[in-house]
This record gives C-alpha cells, structure tokens and sequence, in this order.
C-alpha cells in the first residue's frame, strides 16, 4: 500500500480563477503540491509550475485519473463552473457534480483519506441550478466513505480588478454592525484570502473528521492565514543580531526618510 503524507495534496482546478491561488498558498506553507491539468493546459501554471508536480488528466475522464492519487493525503476539488453550454452538453450538472464525483470516486479508489470539494452558498445571482448540482455533489461526498470537508464559499473577487456594483454594495453591507451578520453568506471574499483559507483546511486535515466551513468561518481562516504570513515574513526580513539593527537604524550620510 502506497504511503499517504497528508503535507502531499492534489489539486484539481489549479489553473483556474482560484486554483492557481490555492496552488500558491499550498507552496507558501511548505505543501507537497500535484496539481492535475489536461496537457494543453499546462502552462497555465506559470512560474508555479517548476514548483509542483504535474499530472495529466480530465475530471470528466474517469479512466484518465486511474491510480493519479496515490500517495495524497487530500484531494481538492475546485473544479465547477456557473456558465452552461448546452449546444456541448455543459450543463450546471456535468460541470459541478459529475466532474466532483469522478474525482471522489478517484480519491476513494486510490487511498486518499480526505476529500475537500469546494461548494458554494446561496447569493444573489447565483444560479438556482448552479447551486442543485453543488448540493448534489456534497450529498455524494458525504455518503462515498472518505473523510471530507465541504466548503460554502460566497461571491470571490480578485483583488484590483474591477468589481460588479450589486458586489461593491454588498460588501459596503456586510461590515455595518446592524446588518452585517445577515449578509455574511453573501458579502464577496477576496479570492486570496479564500485560497489561504483552503490551504489551512486541507493541511489540517485527517481520515476521521467531517467539517461543513461556512463562508463566514472561510473569512476569519482566510484573514488568520494572511496575518500569520505577514509576521513569518517580518520575522524573516528582521535583522539577526543588535549589532544589525543598529546599523540599519541609522541612516546613510546625506538622507532622510520623508
């Protein structure tokens, strides 16, 4: 039996909108990462690709991820998409269960203990049918004998990158005292902070334990995670000894900072 490190994670979805975040924040935590791509797709990993391993495969190919996660101590499957394409059979149900699915059915058969699907909550504008092929996916998540963690993500945007107004209004929303606590399903979550957030889950979790993360439980791992990375990165750009300090206290000949 192939020997299953729980630091050693497979991802699905990695080149995508949040993949590639959630691929990043894998590798800033020291994650052992194998990302599945379809071989056209490979270079969509960039300058993370010298820092993963890559296997070729397709959730919608069952036969294609025979034996892909052999050794994982968790899956993560991101893959899913709000735009149906009925003229190529791409319905909300093929895109979000069926591609879930076959890759717990990989997970299960492979010996991967853990199982972590990315769902969605219920906000506006979120398809009715969307939202059944994720409900139906969890339900077989929840039945296929693996240990899973099933997240209910809200809205994500990227950060910089224009925004829509119904998701500007609802974050202004979100944060007032009175309200807020009503829209926390709904308020959009940086796409950053969320794939910091997964990366915690996933490395922390094991074969016994069941967990359902709510997006306001996402948010507060999300914003944990991002402390706890700025402070290793202050820790590690302080200077080594008193003698650096001072050195660095005092400004060179000629210039002061405004």
């Amino acid at each position: 039996m192939p020997t299953r490190n729980l630091s050693r994670i497979f991802v699905t979805g990695g080149t995508g909108f949040l993949g590639f975040r959630v691929v990043r924040a894998l590798l800033d935590e020291g994650a052992q990462v194998t990302v599945l791509v379809r071989p056209d797709q490979e270079e969509k990993l960039g300058v993370l690709r010298a820092s993963v391993q890559v296997v070729h495969g397709d959730v919608w190919n069952p036969a294609s991820l025979r034996g892909r996660g052999r050794g994982h101590g968790v899956v993560i499957h991101l893959v899913g998409g709000m735009k149906p394409n009925a003229a190529r059979g791409l319905t909300f149900r093929h895109l979000n269960f069926v591609s879930a699915r076959n890759a717990a059915q990989m997970a299960a058969n492979d010996g991967v203990p853990h199982y972590l699907l990315l769902s969605a909550a219920a906000a506006p504008g979120v398809p009715s049918g969307y939202l059944e092929a994720k409900r139906e996916a969890e339900r077989y998540v929840q039945k296929c004998g693996l240990a899973w963690t099933i997240i209910h993500a809200p809205p994500l945007y990227a950060p910089g990158e224009p925004r829509s107004p119904l998701g500007l209004l609802l974050s202004f929303l979100g944060v007032l005292p009175t309200i807020g606590w009503a829209l926390s399903n709904m308020r959009p979550l940086s796409a950053e902070l969320a794939a910091r957030a997964i990366a915690q889950l996933a490395l922390s979790a094991d074969s016994f334990k069941n967990r359902l993360i709510a997006p306001a439980q996402l948010r507060r791992l999300g914003f944990a995670a991002e402390r706890r990375l700025r402070q290793r990165h202050l820790q590690s750009a302080a200077p080594s000894s008193d003698h650096e300090a001072l050195e660095d206290d005092e400004p060179p000949f000629g210039w002061l900072p405004h």
